[in-house]
């Protein structure tokens, strides 16, 4: 049986997109027509689905990887499989989602209050301490991602948003100060870690110039991405966890995880492994 795919990204041509390129790559490898299908080259009409001036036909399946707007959702209904499953990935894209639904024995989470920069400093300060970590609900890459350390850097922050966006304020992990863990999960089973380690920033974001190394496969690391499989049924996800003294805290998950440095850091063929779970199940 010949397999056929897309992958939604940004645009049509990702040169310089490592992790789809891969998909693409060792999509060929197999044997399967995988086709990278950009959102800003997409239009939707009564009449289908257009890229350019060509319409789109089903295909056997789809891998997401763009978080935003209608167009996305309806790519995702001329397949029959998607991965991540579309209204899944759309939940768990949120990161308030994330830690108000995400639940493990072997990790511990953060305070955390949802809000807008109208909640008053003190009352931030109060429940969560100092110094504050704000989230933007759908970032990525270490984007909108503040570190605000007391009331000056507050007031900035808040002068410089808009005061209807809504933010996840978190406790900040000093333990974990310009690192964290990144594990691989295909269905619950993890294939590969590493540790992500910036240079002098509080985030460790490898977008952001962090160095990565292996790390050996703990048992609370198995135990999580089990137990978030059974909670997101989602099949693919970068699962990341920040060092606390005893126990890790979580951070996020991940559900259009890049791959280049976890590739890089272990050796491991996530690309490969990625694929073969797809035509493993046609």
């Amino acid at each position: 049986m010949s397999l056929s795919g897309y992958i939604i990204e940004k645009y049509n041509c990702m040169s310089n997109a490592y992790t789809c390129n891969r998909l693409v790559e060792e999509a060929a490898n197999l044997g399967i027509d995988l086709r990278i299908i950009g959102i800003h080259d997409s239009y939707c009409t009564s009449d289908g689905i257009y890229n350019g001036n060509e319409k789109l036909e089903p295909r056997d399946f789809l891998i997401n990887r763009y978080k935003w707007g209608n167009l996305k959702d309806q790519l995702n209904t001329l397949v029959t499989r998607t991965y991540n499953e579309v209204q899944h990935y759309n939940t768990f894209v949120n990161k308030y989602e994330q830690v108000r639904l995400l639940k493990s024995d072997a990790f511990i989470m953060p305070k955390y209050i949802l809000g807008t920069t109208s909640l008053d400093y003190a009352n931030l300060e109060n429940i969560l301490g100092t110094p504050i970590v704000a989230k933007g609900l759908e970032s990525s890459m270490g984007q909108e991602i503040f570190l605000i350390e007391n009331e000056g850097e507050y007031q900035k922050f808040r002068e410089s948003q808009s005061p209807q966006k809504e933010w996840l304020y978190e406790e900040f992990i000093s333990t974990s100060f310009g690192r964290d863990m990144r594990f691989y999960s295909i269905r619950g089973k993890v294939i590969a870690a590493m540790e992500r380690k910036s240079k002098g920033d509080f985030r460790a974001n490898v977008a952001l110039g962090a160095s990565v190394k292996p790390l050996n496969i703990t048992p609370a690391m198995v135990q999580i991405a089990r137990d978030i499989y059974e909670q997101t049924g989602l099949d693919f996800l970068g699962i990341d966890l920040l060092y606390g003294e005893d126990k890790s805290y979580f951070c996020e998950i991940n559900v259009m995880p890049g791959i280049e440095g976890i590739e890089s850091a272990t050796g491991v063929n996530v690309a490969r492994e990625i694929v073969k779970t797809i035509k493993g199940d046609f």
